[in-house]
């Protein structure tokens, strides 16, 4: 089972460092991590991590309310794995872990804004999401 957990304070480094090959905007990308630690009522990182806790994995959760769902959903932005830990469980187990955290929250969905031209439709619909037009991909959580 791939260990997860909520970024702390002091992984917000080690996440800038992972996220930061995917952004151009390092100021954006680190006044954003700042809100996620300062606000958790925003939402917060959820992380995976390897056996020398390292991270090789995250995800950025923040809350919306949703019409269609009724309740509070998850928007989940910047979804990445490191290249080397790719296609070994770690995205699919940074998902269902973060799923069971939000059930316990009382969140009733996720929503993935990513492009279906990404081509991560697959990884998607193996996590249980289903495509929603251009908008990206959307999953409920049972209660």
């Amino acid at each position: 089972m791939i260990g997860c957990r909520r970024m702390s304070a002091a992984e917000r480094p080690d996440v800038f460092a992972l996220l930061a090959s995917e952004r151009a905007d390092h100021v954006a990308l680190g006044k954003a991590l700042t809100l996620f630690v300062e606000r958790e009522d925003f939402g917060f990182v959820w992380v995976a991590f390897a056996d020398d806790e390292s991270i090789v994995a995250c995800v950025l959760v923040s809350y919306a309310i949703s019409t269609e769902a009724g309740g509070l959903v998850a928007a989940l932005d910047d979804i990445l794995v490191l290249p080397g830990a790719r296609r070994t469980g770690i995205g699919t187990g940074l998902l269902e872990t973060l799923a069971t955290h939000l059930r316990a929250m009382d969140i009733v969905g996720m929503r993935a804004s990513v492009p279906r031209a990404s081509g991560l439709q697959r990884f998607f619909s193996a996590c249980g999401f289903a495509v929603r037009d251009d908008e990206g991909y959307v999953r409920g959580i049972d209660p």
